[in-house]
């Protein structure tokens, strides 16, 4: 027996007949694409950094930058100041130098990703050479499925598999399913109802042999297919209509002034979606787009729904559909101490830790609720809440931290009137002398933190109410700015 027939042998069992036949188009597809995973495999495939990529939070999968980093923009920026390696597509190694980068640094602070890429080289190493973002490789830590863990790709595939796995329900079985109705032949009949980014090979595999997804997969389908019935619903995960829609939101985004990442918009994994609307243009004006999405969404034409794994039975919940599924929250009060560099803002339901999450950068708030987490907020985010309510944004932490450095300046006259109102009241020359034993991280944190908390205080009570709810909304993907989804979970 050759290699050939022994590669044939060991997939064949993958195939509905047994074998792959050379007259099935979708045998020879799914041949082709053993093939072509075998071949990037053994070429080592470099897959190039690009600025959507570095837009993008982290996932589930990666809990140690999930709860560090709002998005892999904030790494690369913390990697380049802390002169750490990065790796090129070549596969060669560089040290990025901060001051010479000094231009990049400015756009990795305000989350201008796209200005690093093309043929701009604002990127330089300790050597004095320029680079763009696409001469960086998407490394593991950046979201790559290469390595061990291969998260990001598991999850590309559980999401296209769940796909496929409602097709049965909704084109082939047209009903609620068991596991029994995971075969082979339905698996093949559902694909063709499947605009899904995973290869057919990969999602039957998954279907096939992941069996502590199975469960997930049968719930979900049955609570979607009981609450959503249409017949002429297509599941879509990464297809050529679910991005026109997000490219719609990147314009509008832009249009609108905001920083929001697409999943706080709308943290939707897959979107069933009706036929007779596939043509459709989606407006590029927030308010137009939202009120698009919230139409189709109620004449049950456009679905989109945000995975979790479920329990021995699923639930389903609705955001963003009425003003009243965004629910408000009560400001109470700040609490800020000599000692420590943050302020914590507590609300009617919990509490928010305001503070820097690397040295002088990465400024944040960490919000705990009285039942659970709801996670964190970056100081991108902070700003577009404080301007849809009217009030003057944060400074940058880069624009302060010379300022606080001589401790000299307009900034720090201001940092004296936030910190006497916020923290404690205090003579100027007794404040100067504190914040001179303290160092640069200590002093932009503690600046930040109580710049905004004087912003809130100097509110009416219904903006500061106003202000509270947008971020704990933001955390949940409820803001003013999102669009309707339903979690099932």
């Amino acid at each position: 027996m050759d290699y050939l027939d022994k590669f044939l042998h060991s997939v064949s069992y993958k195939f509905p007949k047994g074998y792959p036949d050379v007259n099935d188009d979708r045998d020879i597809k799914m041949l082709c694409e053993m093939i072509r995973k075998l071949t990037s495999q053994s070429l080592h495939e470099v897959v190039k950094l690009s600025a959507s990529q570095l837009d993008k939070p982290f996932s589930s999968k990666q809990p140690e930058f999930q709860e560090k980093y709002e998005d892999r923009g904030e790494l690369f920026l913390d990697k380049l100041k802390s002169k750490k390696e990065f790796t090129l597509i070549d596969g060669s190694k560089i040290i990025l130098d901060p001051e010479q980068s000094g231009e990049a640094i400015k756009y990795l602070e305000n989350k201008e990703y796209t200005k690093l890429g093309g043929k701009s080289k604002f990127l330089i190493d300790i050597d004095g050479n320029s680079y763009s973002l696409s001469s960086f490789a998407k490394t593991e830590e950046f979201g790559s499925g290469a390595g061990s863990g291969g998260g990001a790709a598991s999850t590309e595939i559980q999401e296209s598999s769940q796909c496929v796995v409602n097709a049965i329900a909704y084109n082939v079985k047209k009903s609620q399913i068991t596991e029994d109705d995971l075969t082979d032949e339905n698996i093949s009949k559902a694909l063709k109802y499947s605009d899904i980014s995973s290869s057919d090979e990969e999602v039957r595999d998954f279907i096939k042999n992941k069996k502590d997804w199975t469960n997930t997969f049968i719930n979900t389908a049955n609570v979607l297919i009981q609450n959503y019935s249409n017949p002429r619903f297509q599941q879509h995960r990464g297809s050529k209509f679910v991005d026109s829609i997000y490219n719609a939101y990147k314009a509008a985004k832009k249009g609108a002034g905001l920083s929001m990442n697409n999943d706080k918009w709308n943290p939707a994994d897959i979107w069933m979606v009706d036929s007779d609307i596939l043509d459709t243009q989606f407006p590029t004006e927030i308010k137009a787009l939202n009120g698009l999405i919230s139409e189709l969404y109620a004449g049950n034409q456009l679905i989109p729904v945000s995975l979790k794994k479920t329990g021995k039975e699923a639930t389903i919940q609705t955001y963003n559909i009425s003003e009243e599924d965004k629910e408000g929250y009560t400001y109470e009060s700040s609490d800020s101490r000599p000692t420590n560099n943050n302020v914590i803002i507590v609300y009617s339901d919990g509490k928010i830790t305001f503070r820097t999450f690397n040295f002088a950068t990465n400024f944040a708030g960490e919000i705990k609720g009285k039942t659970a987490a709801h996670g964190k907020i970056g100081q991108g985010a902070i700003n577009d809440v404080l301007r849809q309510n009217n009030v003057e944004p944060l400074e940058s932490p880069r624009d302060i931290q010379s300022s606080l450095k001589s401790l000299e300046g307009d900034v720090t006259d201001k940092f004296y009137t936030y910190y006497s109102k916020i923290v404690e009241p205090i003579d100027k020359d007794e404040f100067l002398s504190f914040m001179g034993e303290k160092d640069l991280n200590y002093r932009v944190s503690k600046y930040l933190s109580t710049q905004l908390a004087y912003k809130i205080e100097n509110q009416s009570p219904e903006i500061q109410d106003e202000i509270i709810s947008d971020i704990i909304r933001y955390a949940s993907s409820s803001t003013k700015s999102s669009s309707v989804f339903v979690k099932v979970k």
